[in-house]
């Protein structure tokens, strides 16, 4: 009989995350909904300036209080994974801190140190259904040889001309690996992705292969969306020299994603006011990509996880 959890729930998380209480609400009421409350661990890596400050540490304890979980705070700024206590059922929790920051390094830092058979790995910011992580539990298990169950990015738009733009793309229907939440075999993980990666999701997809990822749309996750042109550019020039960086540093990686829907296919899938946001919204991601690229090949990559503050807040207006 194996010893430890039977689930992991991994979470990358920033010091300066203002909505990881609201996203832990949500992933309780799917775990109940999952009845994986047997032995779960969830592990929470808290990366960037002073964890041990941060709004989010504080959100996590209280978390475990409310859910009567065991919890315990553990540094992982080491070479090696750190020892955590026992993972008492039903739940643990465990804060994982780190004075350095980066969403890889998370991801690292998570990978290293869960204990369970399959991971669930989401994100701090986002909103999701109480079936989420039944779904992508069943979808793993269903398909022996896969070894990534990804849920379907979606959007919460506020009632705004811009967010109708940018809410446009989310219309189509993309094959990509969802960056916000997924399902993992951890035993066919790599190892660790290299800490340098501007969308390190994308370039776990590539690594794994579009044959072994398993797509589950009825598994969504929502989104916000940036309400700004600032906050835009800030999120849509990451995410574009992300694609300049796999591009030009892993371009043996470029034939192992699924194919993606032309632009023509995608404008005649929507109505024609959806059809014009969406023409809107690919001018000013071309516009992102020719900063990105420019910026790229200057090796001007400080700054690109400024954050968007518009896309963290969940408030109704």
């Amino acid at each position: 009989m194996r010893d430890g959890p039977s689930l992991t729930l991994a979470v990358p998380c920033r010091t300066d995350e203002p909505a990881l209480a609201r996203t832990l609400g949500a992933a309780r009421a799917a775990l109940a909904a999952a009845g994986e409350g047997a032995s779960v661990e969830l592990l929470v890596c808290i990366n960037g300036p002073d964890p041990l400050a941060s709004a989010a540490l504080r959100d996590l304890r209280a978390f475990a209080r409310e859910t009567a979980a065991s919890f315990a705070e553990v540094t992982a700024d080491g070479v090696r994974p750190a020892a955590l206590p026992p993972a008492r059922p039903p739940l643990a929790v465990v804060a994982l801190l780190t004075t350095r920051a980066g969403k890889p390094l998370a991801w690292n830092v998570l990978r290293c140190h869960a204990r369970a058979p399959v991971a669930i790995f989401f994100d701090a910011d986002v909103s999701f259904a109480p079936d989420a992580f039944r779904l992508l539990l069943a979808a793993l298990a269903a398909a022996p040889g896969a070894v990534l169950a990804s849920g379907k990015t979606t959007c919460a738009p506020r009632p705004r001309a811009f967010e109708r733009i940018m809410a446009a793309p989310y219309g189509v229907d993309f094959p990509n690996l969802s960056a916000q939440l997924y399902a993992a075999r951890l035993d066919t993980l790599p190892a660790a992705m290299p800490e340098d990666l501007i969308e390190p999701e994308r370039w776990l997809e590539l690594i794994v292969g579009r044959e072994r990822v398993v797509r589950v749309p009825e598994a969504r996750v929502a989104v916000r969306l940036p309400a700004t042109l600032a906050d835009f550019c800030r999120q849509r020039v990451r995410i574009e020299m992300g694609k300049v960086q796999l591009a030009r540093e892993y371009p043996a990686l470029a034939g192992r994603g699924a194919p993606q829907p032309r632009t023509r296919a995608a404008l005649t899938s929507l109505d024609a006011a959806d059809a014009v946001r969406l023409a809107a919204y690919l001018g000013m991601r071309s516009l992102a990509h020719v900063v990105a690229w420019w910026r790229y090949r200057r090796g001007a990559t400080a700054g690109i996880w400024r954050q968007a503050a518009t896309t963290k807040r969940w408030d109704p207006a």
